[in-house]
């Protein structure tokens, strides 16, 4: 098994049980539904397809919606439009156009037009196409092609390094989070935030949908994002290095810079981390990658990233199977070679986390497995945080649990029907001693974490023929 986690965006070229159940089988356990594209009807096929295959394996498959966020997008072109570098193009603002030879860019939202100037850059398709604001009003913007381009609908217009001040969760969107809650995904992403202040706007509203057991996405791509890293990484349940509006916003040679200090800064708080965009960005045309994207797919492998996400490679490519499984091939060579970075203990950290630091560190002296029974996933996700270099398998028996749990590297899990915490150790020490779970390492360390007024509980199980125990803690664990 490799522990860097595989993502997969489905779209256009992937909403099929067919293609679904291959990446799925190719290696891909996060799949990613973009809001930006597509319609609640298109969404709900894709989040049955889904979860059919992760009930036909058996296994446990979460499910990511990605909200749009304040980005600004044209709108609906009948025809795309081509522009050689020096011409001239219009954004007016209108839901849809002809497009062709007819150079208007229709632009949806108004507001975004009042506060264009003279000089501003406007970037387009993840950068590649550039224009300059030759003149502007609230009617009217006159753009000069930089670079040759080619403008279709629906994409995504950023002004470089440059926040424009929009709501990050727009009306549309709180009709988009109901329809994620009500279909139970596991993760929302969260676009364009800003601060702490808009991932706990976020969290308000999931808690008043009676959502609770979704889990935040925060995506880093903007300016304030970057200022305001820390506070976000604290803030939210995972966090994601969106490149694509990373490279837009800043110069493109900062981009590896901010990957790894955004991956640095996750993992120094214990929160998983994904990258993504252009990992495989050749293979939406080709049914190989090039030799700088394998060396890019290494290099996030050594940072320690939790999960690699597949966009278009998978959503609109040619050969979205092939994607994940040179993605799976990649990570398979070279990870067992790579020592990721690791997170140190503070003293001053509470007792849950430097509980969870002595389960990793006994389990690795011990070379032995850890089996840890979760319901909510803290303690899993708190062991998990460590990058420990032993397995490391989740019992729940909560499947929402479990799901979730597929974001963190290097973690396995397992459903099992006991709800209490010690049923729950004994069931899992059952398992283990009839092959149900069959771990790699000798010995196998048992734990249930830590609870508000109870015992905490390490069991150290010697494999093979007998067994031995050991009963570590057994002291009442007082909550700081």
């Amino acid at each position: 098994m490799i522990r860097t986690k595989i993502a997969v965006t489905v779209g256009v070229a992937s909403r099929s049980h067919e293609i679904v159940r291959e990446m799925a089988l190719a290696g891909a356990r996060i799949f990613r539904i973009n809001f930006s594209h597509g319609s609640i009807e298109e969404w709900r096929e894709a989040v049955r397809i889904v979860r059919e295959v992760e009930a036909e394996f058996g296994t446990h498959l979460a499910l990511v919606g990605d909200l749009p966020g304040p980005s600004v997008r044209a709108g609906i072109l009948d025809e795309p439009i081509e522009v050689r570098a020096g011409e001239f193009v219009k954004l007016v603002p209108l839901d849809r156009a002809r497009g062709g030879d007819e150079k208007v860019i229709p632009l949806p939202n108004e507001a975004v037009l009042k506060v264009l100037r003279r000089g501003h850059v406007i970037l387009m398709d993840d950068g590649l196409a550039a224009f300059e604001v030759e003149s502007a009003s609230a009617s009217e913007v006159v753009l000069r092609a930089l670079t040759d381009a080619r403008v279709s609908s629906r994409k995504s217009m950023v002004v470089r390094g440059r926040d424009l001040d929009l709501p990050t969760i727009s009306s549309r969107e709180v009709e988009i989070v109901k329809f994620a809650a009500a279909e139970e995904f596991d993760y929302i992403g969260l676009s364009y935030v800003r601060g702490e202040h808009d991932v706990a706007m976020l969290r308000g509203m999931l808690l008043s949908l009676g959502a609770e057991q979704t889990s935040i996405i925060a995506k880093i791509e903007i300016p304030a994002a970057v200022k305001n890293l820390e506070e976000i990484v604290d803030a939210a349940d995972a966090i994601l290095v969106a490149r694509g509006d990373l490279g837009m916003h800043f110069p493109l040679e900062e981009v590896p810079r901010l990957q790894s200090m955004i991956v640095r800064k996750s993992i120094e708080k214990g929160k998983p981390v994904i990258v993504a965009t252009q990992l495989l960005g050749s293979m939406i045309e080709n049914p190989v990658p090039t030799r700088s994207e394998v060396v890019d797919v290494v290099e996030a492998v050594s940072e320690g990233v939790d999960v690699l996400m597949l966009t278009n490679e998978t959503a609109v490519g040619k050969y979205p199977v092939e994607a994940v499984k040179w993605l799976h091939k990649i990570i398979e060579r070279y990870e067992p070679g790579i020592t990721p970075p690791r997170r140190s203990i503070d003293p001053k950290e509470d007792i849950r986390t430097r509980f969870a630091y002595g389960v990793a560190s006994l389990a690795e002296s011990l070379n032995a497995a850890i089996l840890v029974y979760t319901i909510s996933g803290r303690t899993a996700q708190r062991i998990a945080g460590f990058r420990p270099s032993v397995s490391v398998i989740a019992v729940s028996p909560s499947k929402r649990t479990l799901r979730r749990l597929m974001l963190l590297r290097g973690v396995e899990t397992v459903e099992v029907s006991s709800t209490s915490y010690e049923e729950g150790l004994t069931e899992l020490e059952k398992k283990i001693m009839m092959g149900e779970i069959r771990v790699r390492e000798p010995t196998a360390v048992l734990t249930y974490g830590m609870r508000e007024e109870l015992v905490h509980l390490v069991k150290i199980i010697h494999l093979g023929s007998g067994v031995e125990e050991r009963r570590l803690g057994g002291q009442s664990a007082q909550t700081p």
